[in-house]
């Protein structure tokens, strides 16, 4: 039976709707759509899974199925109620905490031993060699379809990164070749994903990454402290600064005059039109307001309210910064403002003699770098720059007071907690009317942006860490280990003594991670050395042979530590034809062989992906084998015809399929010109075809499709 035809029968035999049986798998809404409608497919332990259910419902009718499943270790224990409000940080009495009245060192300092992210490190290093000194079992077949998982858990979510693989579906890659255990490594770790799926399944991993912010989140990911004692030390700290948060962020409800807390604010730069050299607030001409939340939108464009010709918003520059809008939870829920007195002078106050906690925010400039640009252009040259005054307050005092913790472990999972707030806090958080705000691995400064109140952030963004540390850290069974190197030179690893590589490698210029590191590492204290950062930056002075070079010699390193016979999986998505080439190569050169390309479906599109038409779409896995016997470079590739091997790919496929739903925005179904890219990329890579930039791919496609 078809996954379609399962998931139908499904559905009608337990009278679930698709949101209920997404959530009873574990998965999103957008995803049981688009497997009912067959635009695409889930992974194997998904399909698995759905037939179990359907078997269990068949031969139990009257039985509900919400107990009998759910996404294991990687589901939520549940952090909101009923009315969707959050619930308490800790049931019944709280651990005790005490604020020491001495500051202790930094925190990376403090769990760090040389470049070894735990006091134990060298150590554990080397009882986890010791142990795996003979080769663990494997298989020599890949999976026999490609993979799907969504980030809809909350240990995804529990800390923002640039790029994450989300665990559920590495450990159903883990599961797969490694199926009695063994010793895994990830060479770009980045926040830690494979070390989380790792720990859940048994596996003992080796987490190698260069950044030190990257570094710190996932030691912090892959390890676990009790729930109640983190809840605890949050509610401590929150306790501390309540008069300060008072101070900060307090308003008066304009209906029934109490004074009530701030949400956020909004603010918006004033702008001087490029014909009449004249300024004005663009919130207060470039707002427009549909029918529905999800179609207002500060417009691109509007006339100047001065001299009546369109205007480009890009092309405007830009003044000075005011709040012009509060936002508050009182009397009939939430309420919409412009500031009144009170705010205002509140703004000024707090603008003129901030209480920030001296000595415990960054004041460090700005270096030139490719998404550096715009904050400095907009002003933004300084690290405190990127925050309101109000918000540079609180986290400064937030931060003074995480280092008076005694408890080295505590201390460090409530900078977890801090370090999470990321973009969410800084003068980069683009407003939007329908809520939520931007978290981009770019640095883009938005016109009007959102000053979320900095002490309700920290304590949602806690909750979702401590359902992290109650669904699935407390679930670890294996060992992780994180250490700070470059993957061109693994040289504290010993030959042949790897039993399993998944990585999740830089995709070329896509982004540029030492650059969009720098708030974390600033208040950490601790920055890249992006000598042998492997990404294309102009600034850095690094073009596609030497990122090809870089990771060349990062995948020489991954096949000598790898056993023979065992595998390397490489996840990689690019819409550039000549960086495929370059990572191909790559490869091949290190010795391995390419033994099959599958989708990694993470079930969500990107921003970029929603609003670029030539942003590419799935992430491939791509299966390399380590020989037993090495057969040397194979990188001398003669290239197939890629425009007459696409025609024949398009009349072996139903493009009918290729549509793409939009569920949850006012947008009309269209062609899903990523997902075919993607799939034509393994046919072209395995086939040794010569790969095509998304654009030109999808312009062949288009006139296939009106052909």
């Amino acid at each position: 039976m078809s996954i379609p035809k399962m998931l139908a029968d499904l559905r009608e035999k337990a009278e679930l709707t698709q949101s209920e049986l997404a959530d009873i798998l574990g998965t999103s809404f957008v995803s049981i759509s688009r497997w009912e409608r067959g635009a695409s497919t889930p992974s194997p332990a998904q399909a698995e899974q759905i037939k179990t259910l359907l078997e269990y419902i068949d031969s139990n009718p009257s039985a509900e199925l919400v107990s009998k499943a759910k996404n294991g270790v990687f589901a939520s224990h549940g952090i909101r109620d009923n009315n969707n409000d959050y619930l308490p940080l800790f049931d019944g009495l709280p651990p005790t905490i005490t604020l020491g009245s001495e500051f202790s060192p930094p925190i990376i300092d403090r769990i760090t031993d040389d470049m070894f992210f735990s006091p134990k490190g060298k150590s554990l290093l080397a009882e986890m060699i010791s142990q795996h000194r003979g080769p663990a079992s494997t298989t020599d077949t890949p999976p026999s379809s490609g993979m799907s998982a969504g980030k809809n858990t909350y240990t995804y979510d529990a800390h923002t990164y640039h790029t994450k693989v989300p665990p559920q579906g590495i450990a159903e890659i883990l599961k797969h070749y490694l199926p009695e255990g063994g010793l895994v490594l990830d060479l770009f770790a980045g926040s830690g994903m494979t070390g989380v799926a790792g720990r859940t399944c048994g596996y003992d991993v080796i987490l190698n990454e260069l950044s030190p912010a990257a570094c710190f989140i996932a030691n912090r990911f892959t390890s676990h402290i009790d729930p109640r004692l983190f809840a605890a030390g949050i509610d401590t700290i929150l306790q501390e600064l309540d008069e300060l948060r008072k101070t900060l962020y307090t308003t008066t409800c304009r209906e029934c005059g109490k004074n009530t807390e701030l949400i956020y604010t909004v603010w918006s730069y004033n702008v001087v039109c490029n014909h009449c050299n004249k300024e004005f607030l663009l919130w207060d001409h470039a707002r427009h307001y549909g029918k529905t939340v999800r179609e207002h939108k500060i417009l691109s464009k509007f006339d100047c309210p001065h001299c009546g010709v369109e205007v480009k918003k890009s092309r405007l520059d830009r003044t000075s910064s005011e709040p012009v809008m509060v936002v508050y939870k009182c009397c009939d829920g939430y309420q919409h403002h412009p500031l009144n007195e009170s705010d205002w002078k509140r703004v000024r106050e707090i603008g003129s003699n901030p209480p920030v906690a001296k000595d415990f925010f960054p004041t460090n400039e700005l270096s030139q770098g490719v998404n550096l640009r715009q904050p400095i252009k907009h002003g933004l040259a300084t690290i405190d720059s990127f925050y309101t005054p109000r918000n540079l307050a609180a986290l400064s005092n937030i931060w003074a007071a995480i280092h008076r913790i005694q408890d080295l472990d505590l201390a460090a999972f409530i900078a977890f907690a801090f370090t999470s707030l990321y973009q969410r806090v800084t003068r980069l958080s683009e407003f939007r009317f329908w809520g939520g705000s931007g978290n981009l691995a770019r640095f883009n400064v938005p016109f009007v942006s959102k000053e979320a109140n900095v002490f309700d952030t920290f304590a949602r963004k806690a909750r979702s860490i401590q359902d992290h540390l109650e669904a699935t850290a407390s679930n670890y069974h294996g060992r992780a280990l994180v250490v700070q190197h470059s993957a061109t030179s693994l040289d504290y690893l010993p030959d042949n003594s790897i039993d399993l590589i998944f990585t999740d490698p830089p995709f070329g210029a896509n982004i540029n991670y030492s650059e969009v590191n720098i708030l974390w590492e600033s208040w950490l204290g601790d920055f890249t050395d992006s000598t042998e950062e492997a990404i294309i930056n102009k600034v850095q002075g690094k073009d596609v042979t030497d990122y090809e070079k870089l990771m060349h010699k990062s995948l020489a390193e991954a096949y000598r530590v790898l056993r023979p016979g065992h595998w390397l999986l490489l996840m990689f998505m690019n819409s550039s034809q000549e960086v495929w080439e370059a990572i191909h190569r790559a490869i091949l050169d290190a010795g391995f062989e390419i033994k099959n390309i599958d989708i990694f479906d993470k079930q969500h599109a990107t921003f970029k992906q929603l609003v670029s038409d030539n942003t590419a779409g799935a992430d491939l896995v791509i299966h390399c084998l380590k020989p037993i016997i090495p057969n040397g470079s194979q990188s001398k590739i003669n290239w197939g015809d890629s425009q007459e091997t696409l025609h024949r790919f398009l009349e072996s496929v139903d493009l009918d399929t290729y549509r793409n739903t939009y569920l949850h925005v006012t947008r009309e179904d269209e062609f899903d010109f990523r997902r075919l890219y993607s799939e034509w990329l393994s046919v072209a890579i395995q086939n040794k075809i010569e790969a095509l930039d998304f654009a030109a791919f999808r312009e062949i496609v288009i006139d296939w499709l009106n052909s």
